[in-house]
C-alpha cells in the first residue's frame, strides 16, 4: 500500500489550527469589506501554499468555509465564518492587502497579523459622518445632471439624496430596521419629488426619484453577481443576484407606496417639461462631484481620493464617446475595459489593490437605472417596455463583466486583491 507524502509543516512554525484561524480572520474580513469571492478564495489558497499547507475554501456573500489539511491522509481542520453585515470599504481593504503582503514577505508574523486584523474594526472611517451625508447628496445631484435634469431637478435630487443618506444612517443604528433602508429611502425620495412638483410645476419627477435613490440601487451588486457567475462561482453569483432583485423590489415598493398615498389624496402628478440638460461645464462639475462622492461612500483612503476622480473620468469619457458612435452596451464595454485596464496599470505602479482604482469608475457605468426603470414599467403595466429595459440592463451588465475580464488578460494583475 502506498503511503501519501505529508505536506510540510507551517514555515512560520504555526500549527494547522493557528493557520486556519488566520485564514478565517483574513477571509471573513475580506468578505465583510466587499471583496469578490473568487479573489478571496485565491488569497486563501496562496497563503496556505506559502505556509506549506493545502487549503480549500468556499466563499459566499454571507460567509466562508475553509478546510485545511497537513496531508491527504489526515482529517481536515475546519473553519466556518458567518458575516452578518458587509459593505465596500476600500480603506480597510487596502490595509488588509498590506497586512497580507507583509506576512507573505516575512516582514510580519501571522500572530501579529491577526492582532492587526482585529484592530481594523476599531479604525474610524476616513470621512466623517457629515461628509458621508454630503456624498449622498452630491451623488444624487450629479446623477440628476447626467439624466439631463435642469437646476430644479438637480436641487431636488440633492435634497432627496441627503435625506436618503440620513435615513440609512438612522435605520442602521436600530436592530433589524437597517433592512428597511431601501424601502424608506425610496419612499422619502418619492415624497421629495412630489413636493418639488407642487412647488415647481413642470419638473421631471422621474429624474428626481431616480437620482434620489441612485445610491440605493444595487447596480454594482448585479454586476458583481454576473462576474461571479462568469467565473463559475455559481452559489455566490446566485446569492448576489437575489440580493440585487430584492433591493430593486424594495425600492420600487417604496415609490409605489408614495403613489398610493398620492392616489388617496387625489393629487395628480404635474406634467413634466422637456429636459434640455445642463451645459457642458455643469456636466463636468457633476462628473467630478459624482466621482468624489462615490469615493467617499466606498471609503477610499484620503491620499487616494484622486483615483476615484480619475477612474470616474476615464469610464465616463470612454463610454460617452463610444455612445456617440456605438450601441449603449458596446459603449459600456469600452468604458469598463478602459477603467479596468487603467486600474491594473495603477495597481502595478503603486502596489495597491486594483479594486481601489476600479470600483469608483465602474460604479458610474453600472446598469442600475435600467433595472429600476424596468421594474417601474412593469408596475405601470407597460410590460413590453419593462421587458426591453430589463434586457438592456442584463446586456449592459454582461458588457461590463466582459470588459473586466478582458482587461485582466490585457494587463494581468500582479496582486490577488
Amino acid at each position: 500500500m502506498t503511503t501519501a507524502t505529508p505536506l510540510p509543516v507551517s514555515r512560520s512554525g504555526l500549527s494547522a489550527d493557528e493557520l486556519a484561524d488566520y485564514l478565517a480572520d483574513i477571509g471573513g474580513t475580506l468578505v465583510a469589506y466587499g471583496c469578490p469571492t473568487y479573489r478571496l478564495e485565491d488569497v486563501i489558497g496562496l497563503v496556505s501554499r506559502i505556509e506549506g499547507f493545502d487549503a480549500q475554501s468556499f466563499a459566499f456573500p454571507t460567509g466562508l468555509i475553509i478546510t485545511l489539511r497537513t496531508s491527504p491522509a489526515t482529517p481536515p481542520v475546519l473553519r466556518l465564518v458567518r458575516v452578518k453585515q458587509w459593505s465596500v470599504n476600500l480603506d480597510r481593504l487596502v490595509l488588509v492587502d498590506q497586512i497580507f503582503n507583509e506576512v507573505a514577505d516575512r516582514k510580519l508574523t501571522i500572530r501579529a497579523a491577526r492582532a492587526k486584523l482585529g484592530e481594523l474594526e476599531k479604525r474610524p472611517l476616513p470621512y466623517p459622518r457629515v461628509l458621508q451625508w454630503v456624498a449622498f447628496a452630491v451623488a444624487s445631484g450629479a446623477t440628476a445632471a447626467f439624466l439631463r435634469g435642469a437646476h430644479a431637478e438637480v436641487a431636488a435630487a440633492t435634497v432627496a439624496g441627503l435625506l436618503v443618506g440620513v435615513i440609512g444612517w438612522g435605520l442602521g443604528r436600530i436592530p433589524n430596521a437597517r433592512f428597511l433602508a431601501e424601502f424608506v429611502g425610496a419612499l422619502a425620495a418619492a415624497v421629495v419629488a412630489r413636493a418639488a412638483a407642487i412647488w415647481h410645476p413642470g419638473v421631471s419627477r422621474e429624474v428626481i426619484v431616480l437620482a434620489g435613490v441612485i445610491t440605493l440601487i444595487p447596480g454594482m451588486t448585479l454586476t458583481t453577481a454576473l462576474s461571479e457567475v462568469a467565473r463559475k462561482n455559481l452559489v455566490a453569483g446566485a446569492a448576489r443576484l437575489t440580493e440585487a432583485m430584492v433591493g430593486f423590489a424594495s425600492i420600487l415598493f417604496g415609490i409605489a407606496t408614495e403613489l398610493g398615498i398620492e392616489h388617496l389624496t387625489r393629487l395628480s402628478p404635474a406634467v413634466q417639461s422637456v429636459r434640455a440638460g445642463l451645459p457642458l461645464e455643469w456636466q463636468a462639475l457633476a462628473l467630478v462631484g459624482a466621482s468624489w462622492a462615490i469615493g467617499a461612500l466606498f471609503a477610499v483612503p484620503l491620499n487616494y481620493t484622486w483615483t476615484a476622480v480619475v477612474s470616474g473620468a476615464i469610464g465616463y469619457v470612454a463610454s460617452t464617446v463610444g455612445g456617440h458612435y456605438l450601441p449603449g452596451h458596446v459603449a459600456a464595454f469600452l468604458g469598463a475595459l478602459a477603467v479596468c485596464t487603467a486600474s491594473h496599470v495603477f495597481a502595478r505602479r503603486t502596489g495597491r489593490p486594483a479594486q481601489l482604482f476600479q470600483l469608483p469608475g465602474l460604479t458610474l457605468l453600472v446598469p442600475g437605472s435600467f433595472g429600476f426603470l424596468s421594474l417601474e414599467s412593469f408596475l405601470s403595466g407597460d410590460f413590453t417596455k419593462g421587458a426591453a429595459q430589463g434586457f438592456q440592463m442584463l446586456l449592459v451588465a454582461a458588457a461590463l463583466v466582459t470588459g473586466v475580464l478582458l482587461a485582466s488578460v490585457i494587463v494581468p494583475a500582479r496582486k490577488l486583491l
